[in-house]
């Protein structure tokens, strides 16, 4: 890529460089977005190292076209709350993608570690699965393609058991009922934590909010941040459950 193109799409305003960037690749008949990540990171991103692909990830995003990965600055925040729990944590996300996330928090696992990343998304389940297998943790992850409804319902070995950390980065108007929908299955531990991502104002209204904070089970904070690779404001929301006994948050509201 020309310094002259990146410099120009730098100047634009962040959805122009969006539009701009897909119709590129339009233009030049490059592969869909999953496949074109993987090759990308085939060819760009030693392989056997999760850093240098998370890196190719993020300078794919930038040069490239864009991914709604958690990204380069919620990351940090979402490896902190991972490691507070430990090599052996269980951890759930809802929303693969290209497996940025599975990759950034299965690192962090011994393996053969136990982290669940589900996504109705064929290719979504394709791609993140090979990324995390170039990434040396693919034995870490188990991509499982369908909805939490579905996975849940084929009796998968080790969704039986409840999970440390939930990470929601999927459709936004799925957060509440997929979270309800773990705690019915009680597969939140009595401490788990639940990290909701893309809750800025940009994604208007979320019903899953005002869900949470009624609940009195969980104690939840926002954290500040912005649109992965935008200056766009964001915020992630973080719920961590009390030690209640049984839930006292309402169930349908």
């Amino acid at each position: 890529m020309s310094g002259v193109f990146v410099a120009r799409m730098k100047a634009l305003p962040w959805g122009l460089r969006i539009a701009a960037r897909m119709l590129r690749a339009r233009i030049r008949g490059e592969a869909a977005l999953h496949d074109a990540v993987l090759e990308y990171v085939r060819c760009h991103a030693r392989e056997g190292d999760p850093d240098a692909v998370l890196a190719c990830l993020d300078r794919f995003a930038r040069e490239k076209r864009f991914l709604m990965n958690v990204g380069d600055e919620k990351g940090p925040l979402l490896e902190e709350l991972v490691a507070s729990r430990g090599t052996q944590a269980r951890i759930i996300e809802l929303g693969s993608f290209v497996g940025y996330s599975a990759v950034l928090m299965s690192r962090l696992l011994g393996s053969p570690g136990d982290l669940f990343s589900v996504d109705v998304d064929q290719n979504a389940t394709r791609v993140s699965s090979a990324v995390a297998r170039h990434a040396g943790v693919g034995d870490r992850t188990t991509f499982l393609n369908g909805t939490l409804e579905q996975v849940l319902g084929q009796g998968t070995h080790g969704l039986d058991r409840p999970f440390d950390i939930v990470f929601l980065d999927h459709w936004k108007s799925a957060y509440q009922a997929d979270a309800q929908r773990l705690l019915e299955h009680e597969l939140i531990a009595p401490d788990g934590i639940v990290i909701a991502d893309n809750l800025g104002t940009m994604f208007g209204h979320n019903d899953y909010v005002d869900w949470m904070l009624a609940r009195d089970d969980f104690e939840s904070t926002f954290i500040d941040a912005h649109v992965e690779y935008s200056n766009l404001k964001d915020r992630v929301m973080i719920s961590r459950r009390q030690h209640t006994g049984a839930s006292n948050g309402p169930s349908n509201t």
